[in-house]
């Protein structure tokens, strides 16, 4: 798609403006004292540093030629010698370690083996770089060359960036639009130049989206090509991206070639004339392509009758098969195109292609519109998963183009069940019981296929929990996805409650104790982003021996946030030999903007502090 342009641009040959700015860096030349120096002053806790990222593309080449260069501080910093990009050709890539060894600079190159390239369409790939003879001290430097301009620009990292440059000359013939996230500003802002120094890493906090929303960056997308007598457009609207992904072999094309579902369809409609049990019925067949676990705005094929008769496929191919066969049931359905969790949000205001990385398929019905997912093998219809809860995305049917939300419709639902007696050697026996409903039952069954067995995972259940026995476990409608997945553990715990000259103290929530505010930090510049609402009820139900009095029970304590976005209750009560503790949490908004976050998280403080509160009895 781009490369028809990019070769008209370079026959028309540009002239570029002179290179007015001396580069900072120069792929290949390090001085010792950056090798001997190992330590950053303005933040030793850095397990590497960006010394200088020097980008700069050249009109009259159309090219982008980057230099990075990082400084590996601490072992945790290895990962960084791990590069992963995306462009819209192969590119030709230099590396070079370099390390001081008795006092002379050694230099290994990268080799070619250790540079891979993934076909993500027909005209973008995916490059990943692993350098050589990585170790503490050493430093990295990376010669990227590829066509066109970056899709993004990152100024701000998870590690501290000293110096940030890029320049994009500009052009008469092509047009781009770009969009700047962040919070911290830029030292050099022109328009075709933007420079950033001495940038502290980011640092991600608990229940935030990817960190690409708020680090300082840049996102760029090419808006329209322009030359006489010639005029292509890119993304001056969503239409235009529209028409775009439809003119795509492995989208529009492919979304077009529907035949081997014929007798899908018919089977369905033979079986059932309810739109809700068609939709759920269409949804089931579709998971028969199981998701390779790559995400994907195109199909790797040109049909998704190969993914079909393969048996597994990318996302775009499992929903968009999803889309065809809503279709082929006479729905008003089409593609839902938008960016994942871990990508970022898409900006509202500018159209973008390059942002785009997933679709799903969305059906609209008389009551509603539904929007779906079919790659999740434990997700029922109506659940989209964590990374699809992104803020908004865009519908593209060939006539029409629209927001749709990216909210969760329903909560992570649990309830935990207690009813333990104090023996008396002080154990404690019974049972444990759960009940998990929508996103806590899905989480709950994927976490579950995890393990080889069911002896796996119940190793995994007992780590950290000293003295617990289980005698028996049973788990029911771990397969029926639209039922709660219920399990019971019958359990003995010798390792519970405290005697202390004669008072037992037992913490009431043995296993499901909040024992740490997850908002430790003082001040938030960020939302908190739950994904989804939440409603979990924790009762414990305790028969203790005769000859002992309560002396002690948590407090009752009834938390509201504003707006009632959370609420925390706890309850106690005592009858006949029995003690019963409910605690309940509910996250009622998914979404707690940055100014409530002193709220949050004093609410937090107060739920631990609350979860600590023991029971105590004595003995009379």
């Amino acid at each position: 798609m781009k490369k028809q342009f990019i070769t008209l641009v370079l026959l028309v040959g540009f002239f570029g403006m002179a290179h007015a700015e001396k580069a900072p860096i120069k792929f290949g030349e390090i001085s010792k004292a950056e090798l001997l120096n190992n330590v950053f002053a303005p933040d030793t806790s850095a397990p590497a540093i960006i010394i200088c990222d020097y980008g700069y593309f050249t009109e009259s080449r159309f090219q982008t030629v980057r230099v990075l260069r990082i400084k590996i501080l601490k072992k945790e910093g290895y990962d960084w010698a791990n590069q992963t990009f995306s462009t819209d050709s192969k590119t030709n890539i230099r590396g070079i370690t370099y390390n001081l060894e008795n006092n002379q600079i050694v230099e290994t190159k990268l080799k070619k083996e250790s540079i891979f390239s993934t076909r993500i369409t027909e005209d973008r790939y995916e490059m990943r770089v692993a350098m050589p003879n990585v170790r503490v001290g050493s430093i990295i430097d990376i010669e990227f060359m590829y066509e066109g301009i970056p899709y993004d620009w990152d100024f701000q990292q998870e590690i501290p960036v000293v110096r940030s440059e890029l320049i994009i000359e500009p052009s008469n013939y092509v047009s781009y639009n770009k969009n700047f996230y962040g919070y911290i500003g830029l030292t050099v802002n022109t328009g075709s130049r933007w420079v950033s120094e001495n940038v502290p890493a980011f640092k991600p906090e608990p229940y935030m989206t990817s960190s690409k929303n708020y680090r300082s960056r840049l996102e760029f997308d090419y808006e329209s090509v322009s030359f006489p007598g010639y005029y292509k457009s890119f993304t001056t609207s969503w239409g235009a991206v529209r028409d775009l992904l439809y003119d795509n072999t492995y989208f529009g094309i492919a979304l077009n070639a529907d035949g081997y579902l014929k007798n899908a369809a018919k089977d369905i409609k033979a079986k059932t004339t309810s739109p809700e049990e068609m939709i759920k019925m269409a949804y089931e067949y579709t998971k028969q392509i199981k998701w390779d676990q790559t995400n994907r705005l195109y199909t790797d094929k040109t049909s998704m009758n190969s993914s079909y008769k393969e048996g597994k496929g990318n996302s775009a191919e499992v929903n968009l098969a999803l889309v065809q066969l809503l279709r082929k049931l006479d729905f008003d359905a089409g593609p839902v195109v938008m960016s994942t969790r871990g990508n970022g949000r898409l900006s509202s205001i500018r159209p973008s292609i390059n942002k785009l990385n997933y679709v799903i398929a969305a059906v609209f019905t008389e009551k509603d519109t539904l929007l779906l997912d079919a790659t999740e093998e434990n997700c029922p219809y109506y659940l989209l998963p964590m990374r699809a809860l992104n803020g908004q995305a865009q519908f593209i049917d060939k006539n029409r183009t629209g927001w749709v939300q990216l909210e969760a419709h329903k909560k992570d639902k649990q309830m935990v069940v207690y009813t333990l007696s104090i023996e008396d050697d002080l154990s404690l026996k019974g049972k444990i019981a759960f009940s998990r409903g929508d996103y806590a039952a899905l989480n709950f069954r994927n976490d579950y296929e995890d393990y080889n067995s069911d002896d796996e995972y119940l190793t995994s259940f007992k780590e950290g929990k000293k003295g617990l026995k289980i005698i028996s476990h049973k788990i029911d409608n771990l397969d029926s996805l639209y039922k709660p997945c219920n399990e019971e553990f019958e359990i003995v715990s010798n390792n519970s409650i405290a005697d202390m000259d004669g008072e037992l103290y037992i913490t009431p929530l043995l296993y499901e104790q909040i024992t740490e505010n997850p908002f430790k930090v003082t001040g938030r510049k960020y939302p908190i982003d739950f994904g989804y609402a939440r409603d979990n009820t924790y009762i414990v139900n305790y028969t203790f021996p005769q000859g002992y009095t309560v002396v002690n029970l948590p407090a009752t304590i009834n938390l509201k946030l504003p707006g009632n976005a959370a609420s925390f209750l706890c309850k106690a009560t005592v009858t006949e030999g029995k003690i019963s503790v409910m605690y309940k949490l509910n996250i009622n908004n998914s979404l707690i903007i940055q100014t409530e976050y002193e709220g949050l998280r004093e609410f937090y403080n107060q739920i631990v502090a609350k979860e600590a509160e023991p029971i105590v009895l004595k003995r009379n």
